[in-house]
């Protein structure tokens, strides 16, 4: 009996890195054969579903009778490391495995901007529906729309938005899978 229950916890604690290299071989093996933007969702509806899956498995490996506290707490460990991993990943995937997409997706946003705001006609209409943009001239509404690219590409921010989601995620999905785990247990 201890040894299957040491080897459940074995599971449990490999379980972020399974889930994780999977993660990894999805994206791989999908670069360059889709477009940028479906990359992405594939990449995200991907970590969502590990996510489940982690919180999941591993509340459904809680052996005996624990309380909905400690069976919270044993999900979630593993869950929110997987949370981690899933943003390191995300900004790893991005802005090392693919930095050249990433900037080239960058460089034609960037492309867009200069070119929506070099007609002063088209500008003068954008200015009429948006009253923050009537009080600039084009020059400054340039900046601060590149300025606002730089910042949406720039890692730190992809870490910490994507930590912040995988983390709310995880914890959303752990608490699920406690309730479930106790109304099956009674």
């Amino acid at each position: 009996m201890a040894e299957a229950l040491g080897a459940k916890r074995t599971l449990i604690q490999w379980l972020p890195l399974m889930a994780i290299a999977i993660w990894w071989a999805v994206r791989l093996g999908t670069t360059g054969m889709v477009a940028f933007e479906t990359g992405i969702s594939i990449g995200v509806f991907t970590h969502f579903g590990l996510t489940m899956s982690v919180a999941l498995i591993a509340g459904f490996q809680i052996i005996g009778g624990g309380s909905f506290i400690a069976r919270f707490k044993s999900s979630l460990r593993p869950t929110v490391l997987y949370a981690l991993l899933a943003a390191s990943s995300t900004v790893a995937y991005h802005h090392v495995v693919c930095a050249e997409a990433t900037s080239l997706r960058m460089l034609e946003r960037e492309v867009f901007i200069d070119r929506s705001l070099a007609d002063e006609a088209s500008f003068a209409a954008l200015q009429k529906d948006d009253p923050q943009l009537a009080m600039m001239d084009v020059e400054t509404a340039r900046e601060r729309a590149k300025a606002s690219l730089r910042f949406q590409f720039d890692p730190l921010w992809h870490f910490t938005a994507s930590l912040l989601m995988w983390i709310a995620a995880a914890m959303s999905t752990v608490l699920f899978t406690s309730f479930l785990g106790q109304w099956f247990k009674s």
